[in-house]
């Protein structure tokens, strides 16, 4: 039987690919439920604006991911490295302020949105310090930066591509490490699993 120590990183797994899933199946059908949408012109926010098509649904996505994300980092992070936790918690209070203050509400909504896009970026970077390989480092500090990046797009209003492009852009790389992260946590577990049989 495995240590319970053992089963801290595939529960963290599992909250992180949830969380993923949730989010990323929530906007899917909130957005085919729009007719006129699209992602190009939309950005994420809208589709939990109260009266649009399935807002609920996606409001209670961005909340299962916040709760998700922060959950994952807590359980998957080694005792010293505590700034997994600090970015996740942006992201989780960040996604709770996303599905509480709709676009348009004020100030606080794009203070969540920022919250939880730069915690969710940032925590990807310092993610890279989880037991990866070298692939997994490099992606993981990569798929944040450019995260990162896209925010300052965004932010600057380059015009380029339309503003959606870059929320996207932005948010999409936090999603990608997540499930990187979660497979690079479950890999030891189906060796192990492997080595038994």
């Amino acid at each position: 039987m495995p240590e319970p120590s053992t089963y801290r990183p595939r529960i963290a797994a599992v909250a992180w690919i949830t969380g993923a899933v949730v989010y990323l199946g929530a906007e899917a059908a909130a957005a085919a439920a729009w007719e006129g949408y699209h992602y190009a012109n939309h950005v994420i926010s809208d589709l939990g604006v109260p009266g649009r098509p399935l807002a609920t649904l996606m409001n209670v996505a961005f909340g299962v991911q916040g709760a998700m994300f922060l959950l994952g980092a807590v359980l998957a992070q080694r005792r010293s490295a505590r700034w997994l936790t600090v970015f996740a918690a942006a992201n989780a209070i960040g996604n709770l302020l996303v599905a509480t203050v709709h676009a348009g509400a004020g100030p606080l909504h794009v203070v969540g949105a920022a919250l939880a896009i730069v915690g969710g970026n940032a925590a990807a970077i310092v993610g890279a310090g989880l037991n990866g390989g070298r692939s997994y480092r490099i992606s993981s500090r990569l798929l944040g930066a450019v995260g990162l990046i896209c925010t300052a797009a965004l932010v600057a209003q380059v015009g380029i591509v339309p503003a959606a492009v870059w929320e996207r852009a932005a948010v999409y790389p936090i999603f990608a490490w997540q499930l990187l992260a979660a497979g690079m946590l479950l890999l030891p577990a189906r060796r192990e699993h492997a080595e038994r049989t």
